[in-house]
């Protein structure tokens, strides 16, 4: 049917894969050149080479000069003042005071013991942990001596084993009962540690004034050559350590903020120079020149400022590290381990991550700037605004939260806290990298938004409402930054949503779940629409909220009711292999919410927990974000990237990280995604996905039931061989369906399925005319 023309045309516009191929290496290439001409000329500037380099060579050892002050201050308090020392007794006590006794006696006949420090002496140089001052011990009768020394009540708690209170300390003979005691101190406290040691030091005599006895006998002198000699020592002490509860200002968090700091300081001058300086000194419209796109030169500058971030923040943690292992305060910061290598990659993870986020603020900023003075005049408020929250994490009775940890700033300057402190939650460390992540990606799209603006480039007069004003034209989709910084809003807001859901628990179970429904309309249609509506996009394009045909919801409602017996396979595999992170208190809380849905109508859990969240999130998940992506990628590329966004999304629920949810939803959304992009269409996923959902919950709603007529709920934990094959086969028949109905639309001569386009950023459209 096809003419011999129209078949000429079609082979002189088929796309030819070398030459793309070779455009975009030709791009590339140009790109990377400009970010290496950025980068030289940003290096050259002496005021980047002074925050650079000087700054940390400066800035450290005045620290060290500082921590040195006041662990010696620290030391000598400890060495002046009471260390007051709790036991449960007064028949401990009194046993406790004569082997502290014994050993002092011990001790200044050897001539070791070293003179208590008097209130006007002071040790020469740094006084570390081996100080050789003695401190006064007051003992003191209290209970429960592990929370005592957790809130700074006492300095030492002293858990003496029951059966060593009627033993007797003496110094010429062994005990009838060997003394085992436990001592519960503050590791970070220098007072709580020198307690310790003196305690130690005395019953250490007590075993080698016993040992030499032993070894003085002619009858072990003898017999010591031909067999071993083993005796019980008199005294057996064992460390335990607390964290301190109350009040007291720890030196580790200082580190963090001051990496930060100085992380940022090194990213505010490039940013100014390579965007307001350079239209300053009207260099810009020369890039704008160049045969490179404007988003690709918003890239140069961004890899620049990054790297010069990056380069900040090593100089800083060398120099920190350095500092530290020289002059042997890590130990004394950080613990035993002092500054590991585990520690440090850690800590620098963390800047990278930061300097990524901050980084773009920066641009964003300083790109709608016109001036050198006007992007300081801005960057002086973010400055401050950075330096408050940064102090308000110094407090130590300022935890680690939910909220905190979707703060941006605070969240990186508290988990870098937790690490030092070695105390981390993995749960809100995920929730602070991930949403770390997408503020970094919003402020990056803001700063492309800003870069773009014609006005701002060429210093025209412009405003900041510019960047929000609605576009006249409609358009079928939605920008990639737009739906990106929708994502990033959706994130932590459905976060605190999930946990203040939590909160309310107690409420009855229908009005609790009509709530969480009610929570997942607002947020993922209602946030998704306004945003849509904020860049002009056609409801029906930009949200695929489009007509299928009748076998692509038919197969789709065959595929919800066939691949969940899969998934409960995949979490077992998960289970097996050791990546499931839920705990027994949280299968149980799992199981007791479980008996309160079967006390509300089937009805009700399936519109709330199957229909509305499948509706919601398919709305913007294959709907909204499916189509920005579809702009400018090519269609497998599309259906993975918004699937492994769909997965990681659902790790993170109210107080848990579900790590082995990732997989299985990874997987749901890859099969979402191929529905969406064969029928064209969101609303067939929809089905999908609710039918997924509504027979899960079926299942455990009417699980003693299934189980009373045999169909091997809980005999087993894998899904019968048989329920496995059924639900191969309808998969199979489902995605045929699928493939069927598309193909009729193919041939019907109707809109294409998204999958046969050639051009990725072609959609079919709907509107006529």
């Amino acid at each position: 049917m096809n003419s011999q023309p129209e078949l000429t045309e079609a082979v002189a516009t088929a796309p030819d894969s070398a030459g793309v191929a070779r455009v975009k290496r030709t791009v590339l290439g140009r790109l990377c050149r400009l970010c290496l001409k950025e980068l030289r000329e940003i290096l050259r500037d002496r005021r980047t080479i002074m925050t650079l380099v000087f700054m940390p060579l400066l800035v450290y050892p005045l620290l060290n000069m500082i921590f040195q002050k006041f662990l010696v201050t620290s030391l000598q308090s400890a060495s002046q003042v009471q260390v007051f020392v709790g036991v449960e007794s007064e028949t401990a006590g009194k046993l406790l005071t004569e082997y502290l006794s014994a050993g002092d006696v011990i001790l200044r006949d050897e001539g070791s013991l070293a003179p208590r420090a008097s209130a006007g002496e002071k040790p020469l140089g740094l006084a570390l942990p081996n100080a050789t001052a003695e401190p006064e011990i007051t003992i003191t009768e209290m209970q429960n001596l592990r929370a005592r020394v957790a809130d700074g009540a006492i300095d030492v708690g002293v858990v003496i084993r029951e059966a060593s209170i009627v033993a007797t300390a003496d110094a010429n003979r062994a005990p009838r009962q060997p003394f085992h005691c436990e001592l519960i101190y503050r590791e970070e406290s220098q007072l709580s540690a020198s307690g310790v040691r003196f305690i130690e030091k005395r019953l250490s005599a007590i075993n080698d004034q016993f040992v030499r006895e032993i070894m003085a006998i002619p009858v072990v002198q003898r017999a010591l050559p031909r067999m071993g000699f083993r005796a019980a020592l008199p005294t057996k002490v064992v460390r335990s350590t607390v964290r301190q509860t109350g009040s007291a200002f720890s030196l580790t968090t200082v580190v963090p903020l001051i990496l930060i700091l100085m992380t940022i300081t090194g990213a505010v001058y490039p940013a100014i120079d390579l965007t307001a300086g350079e239209r300053e000194r009207g260099t810009m419209e020369t890039l704008m020149a160049a045969p490179v796109p404007r988003l690709g030169l918003l890239v140069a500058k961004y890899i620049a400022v990054l790297t010069v971030a990056l380069f900040t923040a090593t100089a800083n943690l060398v120099a920190m590290t350095v500092t530290l292992v020289a002059t042997g305060l890590g130990p004394m910061l950080f613990g035993d381990e002092g500054l590991s290598p585990l520690l440090v990659s850690q800590v620098f993870a963390l800047l990278i991550l930061f300097a990524a986020f901050f980084s773009a603020v920066l641009l964003a900023l300083t790109s709608f700037a016109r001036s050198f003075k006007e992007a300081q005049a801005y960057l002086i408020p973010v400055m401050l605004l950075a330096l408050a929250p940064g102090i308000m994490s110094l407090m130590p009775e300022l935890k680690f939260n939910g909220i905190l940890a979707i703060t941006p700033l605070v969240n990186v300057v508290l988990l870098a806290r937790d690490i030092f402190e070695s105390n981390v939650d993995p749960m809100l460390a995920s929730v602070a990298v991930l949403s770390t992540i997408l503020y970094a990606i919003a402020a990056l799209t803001l700063a492309a938004r800003v870069f773009g603006t014609d006005a701002i480039l060429y210093g025209s007069e412009a405003t900041w409402s510019d960047l929000w004003r609605r576009p006249r034209e409609s358009r079928a989709a939605a920008t990639i930054a737009g739906a990106m910084s929708c994502l990033a809003l959706l994130f932590p807001a459905n976060f605190l949503v999930s946990n203040s859901l939590r909160v309310v628990s107690e409420l009855s179970m229908t009005l609790w779940l009509g709530l969480a429904a009610l929570a997942l309309v607002v947020l993922f249609v209602g946030v998704s629409l306004l945003f849509g509506f904020a860049q002009h996009v056609r409801i029906g394009d930009g949200f695929r909220l489009r007509p299928a045909a009748l076998l692509a919801f038919l197969g789709a409602m065959l595929l919800g009711v066939s691949i969940w017996p899969f998934a409960h396979e995949i979490f077992l595999v998960e289970e097996a292999i050791g990546l499931s992170s839920l705990g027994k208190e949280q299968i149980a809380a799992a199981q007791e919410q479980i008996e309160r849905l079967r006390q509300v109508p089937l009805i009700v859990i399936l519109l709330t927990l199957a229909a509305a969240p499948a509706v919601c999130e398919e709305f913007f998940f294959r709907g909204y974000l499916f189509s920005a992506l579809r702009q400018t990628m090519r269609p497998w590329k599309t259906v993975a990237v918004s699937a492994v966004l769909f997965g990681a999304f659902h790790v993170i629920t109210t107080n848990t990280l579900s790590v082995e949810r990732f997989v299985p939803s990874t997987i749901m959304g890859l099969v979402l995604g191929w529905v969406s992009l064969r029928s064209g269409s969101v609303l067939p996923g929809m089905l999908l996905h609710a039918c997924h959902n509504g027979l899960l919950l079926s299942v455990l709603y009417y699980k003693s039931e299934l189980a009373a007529s045999g169909w091997g709920i809980q005999e087993q934990e894998h899904m019968p061989t048989s329920w496995l094959a059924t639900g191969a086969v309808v998969a199979v028949v489902g995605l045929a369906l699928v493939m069927s109905a598309t193909r009729r639309r193919s041939e019907a001569g109707t809109e294409q399925p998204d999958e046969q386009a050639t051009d990725p950023p072609a959609e079919p459209s709907t509107e006529r005319g």
